[in-house]
């Protein structure tokens, strides 16, 4: 799999800077999720990926998700 262009990244983490998560912090996640996908060998990611912002807003929260989702889409054969 190729990797995703600048205009691909910026819309994937777009949600998160939307209501205002700081571009450090969004990197802090994503390399968390990456951390954890690779640890548990993708058992239980999702779980972990919700967990990793569980004690934030409901609107970080729910960027989280979309930002989730845009991941998968990027991932999905063409």
């Amino acid at each position: 799999m190729e990797s995703p262009s600048r205009a691909e990244q910026q819309w994937v983490v777009q949600p998160l800077i939307d209501v205002g998560v700081d571009v450090d912090e969004i990197g802090h996640l994503l390399f968390r999720l990456a951390f954890e996908a690779v640890v548990s060998e993708g058992r239980d990611t999702l779980a972990g990926a919700v967990g990793l912002v569980a004690d934030r807003s409901a609107e970080v929260r729910a960027a989280w998700a979309e930002v989730i989702g845009r991941l998968l889409v990027l991932d999905a054969p063409p």
